[in-house]
Parts: C-alpha cells; structure tokens; sequence
C-alpha cells in the first residue's frame, strides 16, 4: 500500500468513527494510532486542554504510556515544545532536543532519559475550537516535513472535531436528563397535591403550601415528601 493509499484508509477509518457514540479515550486513542500508523514515529502523545473538557484538569494520554512523564514535565514547568505551539498555535518541531537545555533544562533531561530526539508539537484546532497539543516523538534525528506537519495537523483537527461533537452531544444529553426529571418531579408533586387535598378537603395551592411546610421542618425537598405521599401512603 502506498503512502497515500494508506493516509486514505486511516482518515476513512477515522472519519467513520461516530463522535456521538465514541467517548473521549476512544477519540484520543483513535488520533494516536491513526498518526503512528500513517507517520511512524516513535511515540506519540495527547495533552487535552482542561478549557475543552469542561473541568479544571488537563488530560494526558500516550503511546507508550512512559511519554506522559514529558507532557506532565511540560506542565509543571509551564515550558517545552507543546507549551510553545499551544501558545502559538502553529506546529513547533525539533530535530535535536538536546540543543534546547538552555531553553528547556528539565524537559531535555526527561527527553534524554527517554532517548528522545526529536519532537514535533501541533496543536489540536478546528476553527475557533482549540482542544490541546498533539505531539510527535522519534528517537533518532528527524527533519519533520512540511508532509508531516500537514498530515498532523489534519489528524488533529479531525479528532478536535470529533471531541466537540462528543461534547456537544453529552451536553444534550443532560439538558435531556434534567428536563426529564424536572418533569418527573412536576409530575409527582401535582399527584401529592391532589392526594392532600382530598384528605383536607382543601384547595390544591393550599395543600402544596402543607407539604412545602413538612418539607421545610424536616429539612427534605418537596419532591421528597411529594414521592413519600405518592408511592409510600405518607399523610401530612
């Protein structure tokens, strides 16, 4: 198969990779085996901005998982080629890590004991959606191409995409999830009113009134007493 054939199969293989039902690692996993496969580098490692996933946390994750240490490295010390090309935006390469001590002292002594050489940092962006830094390992010297580059940059923006729609579809989701139990609680909370003003012979307003009032002193939520008058024969 040849170089283009085979960008084709794994861009195919991506792209039919359905962000409404993938989740995150899954997304991520996809983005380094697709960038290995059609690449070959040495290594290969994801950091997610915590901004895009919604938390306070970034996310890591590599091929091999010993890589990582690098990308926590560069977030300790806030410095290293990933940093850079965030920062940036742009793809940041190295062809001889070692050369950089001076600008990055504790990432180039990490790299060396992993027998990292070179590295190639792009960014994960899809118009206005920045998600992280996708960065490119090899453990001999390597002039990253403009080929390269190009290839990455289009992995990452793909999986950027991707990660966006999984978001956005989880997001529906629990906007679902929370009409569908506002509703539920409505539900029940207009049964119980209609339970307690039967036994008081009063009104529906002032029966809500009793059970908001046994609410309050017992320190639960209306729904609470409301699902106890319902389904267990409560009685206020």
């Amino acid at each position: 198969m040849s170089d283009s054939e085979l960008l084709v199969a794994v861009l195919a293989r991506f792209a039919r990779l359905l962000p409404a039902a993938s989740e995150l690692p899954e997304i991520l996993d996809e983005l380094m085996r697709s960038a290995i496969d059609v690449l070959e580098p040495g290594g290969v490692t994801v950091a997610l901005s915590a901004q895009l996933r919604g938390d306070r946390s970034e996310l890591f994750t590599g091929i091999p998982e010993d890589l990582l240490e690098l990308e926590v490295c560069q977030r300790d010390h806030d410095r290293g080629p990933g940093v850079v090309a965030h920062a940036c935006g742009a793809p940041v390469t190295v062809t001889e890590i070692g050369s950089y001590g001076d600008l990055w002292p504790e990432y180039t002594t990490l790299a060396g004991r992993h027998r990292i050489s070179s590295v190639a940092a792009v960014p994960m962006r899809l118009d206005a959606t920045e998600a992280g830094v996708l960065s490119l390992y090899s453990r001999t010297p390597r002039r990253w191409t403009g080929q390269d580059l190009s290839v990455a940059t289009l992995l990452a923006g793909m999986a950027t995409g991707h990660i966006a729609t999984a978001n956005l579809v989880h997001r529906h989701q629990r906007v679902t999830e929370q009409l569908q139990h506002a509703l539920t609680t409505r539900i029940v909370v207009e049964q119980a009113k209609g339970v307690i003003a039967h036994v008081h012979h009063t009104t529906p307003d002032a029966a809500f009134e009793l059970i908001r009032s046994h609410a309050r002193r017992n320190r639960v939520t209306v729904h609470a007493v409301a699902h106890g008058i319902v389904a267990l024969g409560l009685r206020i």
